[in-house]
């Protein structure tokens, strides 16, 4: 059975997720033995995604457009993503990060909410294709992106622990 289910907290959430990995992303580049440049670029990067997810929650949050038909399954997974997957507030960022106490825990993490963001943009995408796929399409090959630098530099961290 088909259900209404309103996105627009979906996107309340990225906005917040965003946010919240950009900031965490900018103390990390205070750092320079961390990453320094790497992961101020990449702050900049998500403070650009919030700024698109924002403009779009603003364009059509009173539209109505963020309301589509879900099945029981898929608003269960939803809600799931909502709750247990987006950093939606400080307090559960600023939990993971306490927990970060080496700089292969730094890329660990990072690996995570990078994985977690592609998986995210990909959802909204399948729920939402006819809004702004353009801008869509940048934040997930920027997101991809993301992933695959952080992969790397985790390994090249990895490797440089080993003396390899």
């Amino acid at each position: 059975m088909a259900k209404l289910w309103d996105g627009a907290e979906f996107f309340r959430m990225m906005v917040a997720n965003e946010k919240a990995v950009g900031d965490w992303y900018r103390r990390l580049a205070e750092d320079a033995a961390i990453g320094g440049k790497f992961f101020e670029n990449m702050a900049k990067d998500e403070d650009r995604h919030m700024k698109i997810y924002s403009a779009l929650l603003e364009r059509y949050e009173a539209s109505g457009k963020f309301k589509v038909e879900v099945s029981d399954d898929h608003q269960e997974y939803l809600n799931v993503l909502l709750k247990d997957i987006v950093e939606h507030d400080n307090a559960k960022m600023l939990a993971k990060i306490s927990k970060v106490k080496t700089k292969d825990d730094v890329f660990e993490l990072a690996e995570s909410l990078e994985r977690d963001s592609v998986m995210m943009v990909n959802e909204i995408m399948d729920l939402y294709p006819d809004i702004a796929p353009d801008d869509m399409k940048i934040v997930l090959n920027e997101e991809k992106k993301h992933l695959q630098m952080v992969l790397t530099r985790r390994m090249q961290s990895q490797l440089t622990n080993l003396k390899m």
